[in-house]
């Protein structure tokens, strides 16, 4: 690639800088794959926006060996409690979110829910992406893009000096935001409630609040109310915080009433005292329910809000925009790396779009909805149902052409099928169990490879054989009384019901593919078979090629 100013060729370009297009672009590099972020902002978001990563977020982070990293970010959760000020010693509980996680704990090596917002979050993504040969251009905005059978032609601004660049990519991720104007452009449609009855001021500001209340931690907030303000102080790192106060145009309130002067009025009602106050910026936010009818138009896919708008209440947000950028960009991969035929790009949305617009809908229900102050002349809308955080976190099955399954696809393919358990159905994530590798107690989402991974039982040698016929190999793990990993408990057994002879073909992004039958006559044939199908959908002029192995 070349210098800023150039005109350059990248394999994938991704516009905009959130969780999501960061993510795209690190698990792109994960795979080998170049790509180049630009993003309008001019920095890294400085302050604790999409405080909580799920458990599925973290495991795609220790995918990329940043858990650690994640973890030392602070607190194992946000929590809130509500006080009439910031100074005032009377406090009593607000919103518990580890309880919205209760009985989450074993369905994964990660904690249900871990405090990292995305101020956070982005530098560590950002310096994995850059760490492996890929860029991101900040204060650069999308001016024009046009796409033909042969990529996509992109011109680029930086919006300090003018300078534009050309960019030529094979695909394009449209991580801009819930309006998207790349979505707008090319005429995709979208559903859902739209801009919802909740209207909310940011109040930016410096101040030494620590003095007023010392011991609140990272990842905590103050829900206060008092006869002048109605809001949540957030802090943020050293002396900077935010306040969020929210307001109803119905009754009369504007976001032109948050003013320097009232803002400050607002603040020192909400510390209980008289402090200095140095705002460093004012804004307004409206959360939307919208999902894009489609995830993909010709080289162009969505990702984040720009697919999935919803507000950040039980995991959603940011983390439903990670997980599509893992499933999205694994893809992208195998498709530019020649190891898959471009088929399997359409499986994004068919796996996705019911997961985005399941996560919309339920973001609108439980205890965090319920917190907010809305417009009583328009209220959300009412859902009959709703479904349990394991059901909406990880408790999905996918169906594509991407899955082999044997039992028959549900009548309705856009409505989301849910499972109670995971236990190697083609479609769930791999089930998470703790085995023993290398005298190490691992996760067995821990054995899984960059590509594919066959997970076997302790009778594994013919399929370790029909691996050596690929090109590359696979990685292949045998878990069992007797495999490189031990099921010391038999945890794994239990929950999947493998046979010592039987085999699970697990993808890039740990759901599964593919499972053998009990007693296979052929392992080989049947492994190159499914492959052939997952990858290239029974193109025969194409060998399978799985990917990499580690």
């Amino acid at each position: 690639m070349g210098a800023h100013g150039d005109t350059v060729e990248v394999p994938v370009l991704i516009v905009g800088a959130g969780a999501g297009g960061l993510t795209a672009a690190a698990v792109l590099a994960k795979h080998g794959v170049e790509s180049l972020v630009v993003e309008q902002r001019q920095e890294l978001f400085r302050y604790p926006k999409a405080r909580n990563l799920s458990f599925r977020s973290l495991e795609i982070l220790r995918g990329l060996g940043l858990s650690d990293a994640a973890h030392a970010v602070g607190a194992s959760v946000s929590d809130m409690v509500m006080k009439p000020s910031l100074d005032s010693t009377e406090e009593t509980p607000g919103l518990d979110v580890g309880v919205i996680f209760q009985g989450l704990e074993n369905v994964s090596p990660e904690p249900p829910v871990l405090y990292c917002p995305q101020s956070r979050l982005e530098p560590l993504l950002l310096e994995f992406l850059r760490d492996h040969s890929s860029r991101a251009w900040y204060g650069t905005a999308l001016v024009a893009l046009e796409q033909d059978d042969n990529g996509a032609h992109a011109i680029v601004c930086d919006r300090t000096s003018g300078r534009r660049t050309h960019v030529r990519a094979g695909y394009v991720i449209a991580a801009d935001g819930v309006h998207s104007g790349i979505r707008t452009s090319l005429g995709i449609t979208t559903s859902g409630y739209g801009p919802l009855p909740i209207y909310v001021a940011t109040i930016y500001f410096r101040a030494p609040w620590r003095t007023v209340m010392p011991h609140l931690h990272d990842g905590a907030s103050v829900g206060i109310k008092n006869e002048a303000v109605d809001g949540v102080f957030v802090p943020a790192e050293g002396d900077l915080a935010m306040f969020i106060a929210p307001y109803l145009p119905t009754q009369g309130e504007t976001a032109a009433d948050f003013t320097d002067r009232r803002c400050r009025a607002l603040l020192r009602a909400a510390l209980g005292r008289s402090i200095d106050v140095e705002i460093m910026e004012i804004t307004t936010w409206q959360p939307y329910e919208r999902v894009a009818d489609q995830f993909r138009c010709g080289r162009v896919f969505f990702v984040g809000d720009a697919a999935h708008a919803m507000p950040p209440f039980k995991a959603g947000g940011a983390n439903v925009a990670i997980q599509s950028a893992d499933n999205l960009a694994w893809k992208l991969a195998a498709v530019l790396q020649a190891c898959a035929g471009p088929l399997l790009l359409d499986t994004y949305h068919s796996e996705r779009h019911p997961i985005g617009a399941l996560s919309a809908h339920q973001s609108l229900t439980g205890p965090p909805a319920a917190l907010l102050r809305t417009d009583p002349q328009r209220p959300p809308p009412h859902l009959d149902h709703e479904v349990s955080m394991f059901a909406l976190l990880i408790g999905y099955r996918y169906r594509s052409a991407a899955i082999i399954r044997s039992d028959p696809h549900p009548a309705n393919a856009a409505a989301p099928e849910l499972v109670d358990a995971l236990r190697g159905q083609p479609g769930t994530r791999v089930p998470h169990t703790w085995v023993e590798h290398q005298g190490r107690r691992v996760s067995t989402l821990d054995l899984l490879g960059t590509g594919f991974t066959l997970l076997t039982g302790d009778d594994n040698g013919a399929w370790e054989a029909a691996s050596r016929s690929l090109e590359p190999a696979l990685t292949v793990r045998a878990i069992g009384r007797g495999g490189d990993a031990l099921d010391v408990a038999g945890s794994w057994a239990d929950v999947t019901r493998l046979t010592p002879r039987q085999a699970i073909l697990v993808r890039p992004d740990a759901f599964i593919a593919w499972r053998s039958s009990p007693e296979p006559t052929n392992p080989a044939d049947a492994l190159h078979d499914a492959l052939a199908s997952l990858l290239n959908h029974n193109d025969p002029s194409q060998p399978p090629r799985p990917g990499h192995r580690n």
